[in-house]
């Protein structure tokens, strides 16, 4: 398997869980998205793109709650 296609396993990885934390609400992240990343990620790389997403998730949702807007550029 070339390094490109690895590569692309690695996003399409963390994508999946990234997107299966995201739209948690009152479960857990399913058996199956888990295992996708874990087959292709280390376990600091399952870590780190919980965190991410979680950390993400939470300035969005302050942002909405609060109604920030987001000046035109």
């Amino acid at each position: 398997m070339g390094r490109d296609r690895l590569l692309l396993r690695d996003r399409r990885a963390a994508l999946r869980l990234a997107e299966a934390i995201a739209w948690m609400s009152d479960d857990h992240v399913s058996d199956a998205d888990y295992a996708a990343a874990a087959a292709v990620l280390s376990a600091d790389q399952v870590s780190a793109v919980a965190w991410l997403a979680t950390v993400m998730n939470a300035f969005n949702r302050v942002a909405i709650t609060s109604r920030y807007t987001v000046a035109d550029s």
